[in-house]
């Protein structure tokens, strides 16, 4: 039973192993493909950090705004092209170093459109968007339609620029791709095409390549005609680039369309400044969400592109962790809190799980604040928030596992048939099995009580009639002289003794054993010695056997049961005079030892094989040599000496000596 206890106990474990590895690397593995960041509760957590690290964006990247006091006074949308040429000539006269035109020029000006070319070519830095629709977005076979600025804008333009932005699954907008396009052709974002003419020459995070068809910078600026299809081939989207927004709609600044028109904004604005000219009227302008703006107060389009361009000017990049930083993130607060689970009381290690939660999320603050790293966080909450109802099932199953296998283990202790009847019925399976173990123990410390009244038996009720028939054989004797019943009482008194010893034998062992026995108090050994000695000393002098004894100077402390190891010394003593040769010496010696101390109990004669020695230990066992057969004895002396010793924390043994036996006991030093 108790081997298949064992097994079971083995399974239990192994198959908790496995499933604790199970469960780690499914965190893992969420940890590593979680890195984009667009499962909701990261996106919340991710968004949140942007709202906490504002940034406070340079002054010379301005928004000129197609406002609502624009629109009132200049009239309907769209304004003539030529209204554009002035205001482009404006921002020429102030010194900007280049201005991004926002504005959808796909549709021809006849009027207008070679007024605002020649203000495009005076100023030489202008970028114009091209907007396009993807293919797959049509429902239409590979490619896409592309809408650009008419041939006459477009050859005036220093560059063209693609405006698409990235949409997550939630619909917030948090990034775009540097580069987009159809088969060969392909456009920087107008952010990086408007950066590249304000900064010649800037290192950007991936620089685009020029198209395969040599079109250049501008792209298809030299394709005739005003919208048409791309060149069919796959929607090709490189770079992609997380926009680390450094706050809500609202923080480019901006100065309205109007005002810089009729010359009321001051003209050092737009000193070396990069302008960005945009609709932010309602109604009028591409609005998207994004992580810091409200629905009610969306971010413009030409304020994301804004954010985007200063962003990658100051080289500040947003990236997710590579697949192994995923996965270490996320187990390492799993790992941590189990170690402190294993380690520690409950309470403890759920405090300091519940503690690794708020210090994740101020971790994953860190890395995007510092570091620039957008890790998503909710894998490793998940294994914690998951880690404390798992391990309490374990060891919840572990505890009814083991109440069961010491209820067993209990209840064979228990004679047959006992009558132990324990309810099974009333609260869950732990307190069924807490109150079985509760009635067991319970009738076995009423066992228990009745060993002792058996022992006390053995000890006053069995004892005392064996001393008396003992000393009424020595009257007896005495008193017959040479009688012929002298054999017969002689034989007697033999028996007698041999059962006298045989209780009182059983009886120090059962003290020995016996838990509520041990009363320890710090000792000096060498007086244990000294009592051990002093108690054989009659057996010596008729044996005709010197007791010698060594000790060290100094006190030989231990914490232990005076007379329990008084009597195991004395055993130990008694055992050396028996069996040891007449008219020998027995050498008993107290040394130090590297954890406590050793007493050593030498006697002279035939020395026992380590067969026959290492039986002696136990309880009735006697050496098989002559000596033994000829003395009398019960077998419990040594195993009162190692109940002893074990009881103190330590041991007792034997090993040869150079003319004899030697028995020794082991004990600790004194505590402190």
């Amino acid at each position: 039973m108790r081997s298949a206890w064992l097994a079971d106990a083995r399974f239990r474990r192994r198959l908790h192993a496995l499933g604790w590895a199970c469960f780690i690397g499914a965190v893992a593995g969420a940890g590593a493909l979680g890195t984009s960041g667009v499962g909701r509760l990261d996106a919340l957590i991710t968004d949140a950090f942007l709202h906490w690290s504002p940034r406070a964006l340079p002054d010379d990247v301005v928004i000129v705004a197609v406002d609502d006091a624009s629109l009132a006074a200049l009239g309907r949308w769209p304004w003539p092209r030529d209204v554009h040429a002035r205001l482009l000539d404006r921002l020429t006269a102030a010194g900007s170093r280049a201005v991004g035109l926002d504005l959808i020029l796909s549709e021809p000006d006849p009027a207008h459109d070679a007024a605002l070319a020649a203000a495009l070519r005076r100023h030489g830095h202008v970028v114009l968007p091209l907007h396009f629709t993807p293919g797959q977005m049509l429902g239409q076979p590979p490619g896409g339609m592309v809408s650009l600025p008419v041939p006459a804008l477009a050859g005036a333009a220093a560059g063209l620029g693609q405006l698409h932005v990235d949409r997550d699954a939630d619909g917030l907008v948090r990034a775009l791709f540097l580069r987009e396009g159809f088969g060969s052709v392909s456009w920087d974002h107008f952010a990086v095409a408007l950066l590249r003419q304000a900064r010649p020459g800037i290192d950007l995070p991936e620089p685009a390549p020029d198209p395969a068809d040599g079109t250049g910078a501008a792209g298809t600026a030299g394709t005739a005609g005003r919208a048409g299809r791309a060149e069919a081939g796959r929607w090709n989207r490189s770079a992609r680039f997380l926009i680390p927004f450094a706050g809500p709609p609202g923080s480019v600044r901006r100065v309205s369309y109007v005002d810089v028109l009729r010359g009321r904004v001051d003209a050092a604005t737009f000193k070396e400044a990069t302008v960005l000219v945009g609709a932010t009227a309602p109604g009028l302008t591409d609005a998207y969400p994004t992580p810091v703006s409200r629905t009610e107060a969306l971010m413009p389009g030409v304020e994301i592109t804004a954010q985007a361009l200063v962003a990658l000017r100051e080289g500040r990049t947003l990236r997710p962790p590579t697949w192994w930083q995923g996965a270490l993130l996320a187990v390492t607060p799993l790992l941590l809190a189990l170690a402190v689970l294993r380690r520690t009381r409950p309470r403890v290690g759920l405090g300091v799980a519940l503690g690794l939660m708020p210090a994740i999320v101020v971790l994953a603050w860190a890395l995007h604040h510092l570091a620039g790293v957008v890790w998503a966080p909710s894998a490793a909450l998940a294994g914690l928030a998951l880690v404390i109802p798992l391990w309490s099932w374990q060891r919840l199953e572990t505890a009814l596992a083991y109440f069961e296998r010491e209820f067993h283990r209990v209840r064979e202790r228990l004679p047959p048939r006992d009558g132990l009847a324990v309810s099974a019925s009333g609260g869950d399976p732990l307190d069924r099995r807490m109150a079985a173990l509760t009635a067991a123990a319970s009738r076995l410390r009423q066992l228990e009580g009745q060993r002792r009244q058996a022992m006390d038996f053995l000890s006053h009720d069995l004892r005392a009639p064996l001393s008396a028939t003992l000393a009424l054989i020595e009257l007896a004797d005495a008193g017959a002289g040479a009688d012929a019943n002298g054999p017969t009482l002689a034989a007697i008194e033999v028996q007698t003794r041999r059962a006298l010893a045989l209780a009182e034998g059983f009886v120090e062992l059962a003290r020995a054993e016996a838990p509520e026995a041990l009363r320890t108090a710090p000792l000096d050994l060498r007086d244990v010695i000294v009592e051990a000695v002093d108690g054989a000393w009659s057996e010596a002098r008729q044996r005709g056997v010197a007791i010698e004894t060594r000790a060290p100077v100094e006190e030989a402390v231990c914490d232990g049961d005076v007379a329990l190891l008084v009597r195991a010394v004395g055993n130990l003593v008694d055992n050396a005079l028996k069996y040891g040769r007449a008219g020998g010496v027995v050498r008993c010696e107290l040394s130090r030892t590297a954890t406590g101390w050793r007493i050593d109990v030498a006697s002279q004669g035939e020395p026992l094989a380590p067969a026959e020695a290492a039986p002696l230990f136990d309880r009735f066992a006697r050496a098989a040599g002559g000596a033994a057969r000829a003395t009398a004895g019960a077998g419990l002396g040594l195993a009162i000496v190692r109940s002893v010793a074990r009881r103190h924390g330590g041991d007792a043994g034997w090993r040869p000596a150079d003319d004899g036996n030697l028995f020794f006991i082991e004990l600790p030093r004194a505590a402190g």
